[in-house]
């Protein structure tokens, strides 16, 4: 009876942990199949999970990620203040936070724009709880933006000054049609000279 029961004992526990690892291979995968780079963090912000999109996006693998705290990763190119805000007040505080934009320079990959969406998630029974950050890199998407700003202020400096010169070089058309009409003896003609110049100044 006594090995009849280690016998079950044993099997029950080893379907669970197949049960647990069967989940943990299952959360992996919706991790890696996540487009935008994703970690999943413990309380103590370290690093239990990445995505595969977070490998290439910051040029780094698990081995150099997992296990690590955030702060630590990327040569410290995580511990900025903005981001220390997020995940040291605001998520703690809240649970959540969506399109946390974030400006931070990386020594490997450079400076970079991101918006960072975080969740905190709670485990029904246990105190413990693991936050899911998800970040858009938008570096790109700002650096057109800035360039379409750019353009669009140049381009309305550049009709300014030429709806100047346009205005100058229409006065000047127009004084000269009234010194003109001043000096002709026809009134025919300058009735036909005073015209354009009335003319002109209304364009």
């Amino acid at each position: 009876e006594g090995v009849a029961f280690w016998h079950v004992a044993s099997t029950a526990s080893e379907d669970r942990m197949d049960t647990i690892q069967d989940g943990l291979t299952l959360a992996q995968a919706i991790v890696d199949t996540v487009r935008d780079p994703l970690l999943v963090l413990g309380a103590d912000l370290q690093v239990l999970a990445a995505s595969r999109s977070f490998y290439s996006t910051f040029e780094t693998t698990a081995e150099a990620t997992v296990g690590r705290k955030l702060y630590d990763l990327g040569s410290g190119g995580w511990n900025g203040p903005a981001l220390r805000e997020l995940l040291d007040r605001i998520v703690p505080e809240h649970g959540v936070m969506d399109h946390f934009e974030v400006e931070q320079h990386f020594p490997d990959i450079g400076q970079r724009v991101m918006l960072l969406n975080a969740r905190k998630v709670f485990y029904k029974g246990d105190n413990n709880t693991t936050i899911l950050l998800a970040i858009e890199d938008i570096t790109e998407r700002r650096a057109v933006e800035r360039q379409l700003a750019l353009l669009s202020e140049q381009k309305d400096t550049l009709l300014s000054e030429m709806s100047h010169r346009v205005a100058n070089s229409l006065q000047i058309v127009a004084s000269i049609l009234m010194l003109k009409a001043r000096s002709v003896q026809s009134e025919e003609s300058r009735g036909h000279l005073e015209d354009a110049h009335r003319r002109v100044l209304s364009i």
